[in-house]
């Protein structure tokens, strides 16, 4: 698996995510940071192939981000006039928001039933669907290392071949 680097938020555009492999496990970094804002860490986490169940993505519009976001936005428009720089920051963080309610979510389900949701910025859409492909393919490579009906039938074949 190819590490897969995403954008986290539009603000810290700097700060990037990182899912990536290391033999049967699967990385996950997300960058910390503090009001949005200040970077502070970040989160890691490791899991191992054969404790995924299934990968997913979920993509959908927060209607009432969305909203505060074109409202904030507007306001901040309209400041321009008695105070810009307030104005441009008012503006800038209301597009962050509304640009932030489209969410695309990579969920990978784990077999003890929990569900790690990881957030991508609607840009790395593709990031997140080759993030899907890539770990359900080692899911099924696992799966395919662990078949032992599937092994056995090749050394069956190959005992009948000689």
């Amino acid at each position: 698996m190819e590490p897969i680097e995403y954008m986290t938020s539009l603000l810290t555009f700097y700060l990037k995510g990182e899912i990536k492999s290391e033999q049967n496990f699967i990385n996950f970094k997300v960058p910390n940071t503090i009001l949005g804002l200040i970077p502070l860490g970040a989160r890691t986490s490791k899991l191992p192939v054969n404790q995924i169940a299934s990968v997913s993505t979920n993509k959908q519009l927060k209607f009432g981000k969305l909203i505060v976001g074109v409202l904030a936005t507007w306001v901040g428009l309209g400041m321009f006039g008695s105070s810009f720089i307030a104005g441009l920051i008012l503006t800038f963080i209301g597009v962050n928001v509304a640009i932030d309610a489209f969410e695309i979510d990579l969920i990978v389900a784990i077999n003890a039933g929990q569900e790690k949701v990881i957030d991508f910025y609607i840009f790395d859409k593709s990031k997140a669907e080759l993030a899907v492909e890539q770990i359900n393919s080692m899911i099924s490579n696992r799966m395919d290392d662990t078949n032992t009906r599937v092994h056995a039938d090749r050394i069956v074949d190959a005992i009948k071949a000689s």
